[in-house]
């Protein structure tokens, strides 16, 4: 596994206040990240079924679809989503929500940039540890299944995929 560079990372922001969304993105843009962004959760709902993302940057508090449902329903997309969730209104209740949802990082507005991409990049490694684990875990049941080499190489070829791997 290679750890994961700043260019590597695709990341998907969530969050209804337009400017603060436009100004995050701008900044992970120069750091060399692919960003997508989005203004609520029917919008992001839109593009975690368009594309795969590395990092979800969610705010709690928005209208039509909070945080907490937002994680819920990208995550039954994709299962392997890591997921930072900001909030400018944090309480104990909406951190358990997020340990709940197994959100990576709970994180209070107004936040060090910095923090954020040291966040994100951790959040990303761990992305990749999990993705890594569950594709040598079906390598493992299909060994121990006794499949032929060639039945072996053509599932390998769709758990690569499934996986993301190279």
């Amino acid at each position: 596994m290679t750890p994961v560079t700043e260019c590597s990372i695709r990341i998907l922001l969530i969050d209804d206040e337009a400017d603060l969304v436009e100004f995050l993105a701008c900044r992970l843009l120069k750091r060399g990240c692919t960003v997508k962004a989005t203004y609520g959760g029917p919008e992001a709902l839109v593009a975690v079924e368009a594309r795969t993302y590395d990092v979800a940057v969610v705010d709690l508090k928005m209208p039509q679809m909070d945080g907490i449902e937002v994680i819920e329903r990208i995550r039954a997309i994709q299962p392997f989503l890591e997921v930072i969730m900001l909030t400018g209104h944090g309480s104990v209740d909406s951190a358990l929500e997020a340990g709940r949802l197994k959100a990576f990082r709970y994180l209070l507005k107004p936040y060090e940039f910095d923090e954020l991409i040291s966040l994100i990049k951790d959040a990303c490694d761990r992305r990749e540890q999990r993705l890594e684990s569950a594709y040598q875990e079906e390598m493992a049941e299909l060994m121990a299944l006794g499949h032929t080499p060639r039945e072996i190489l053509v599932s390998g070829e769709e758990l690569r995929r499934k996986y993301d791997r190279k």
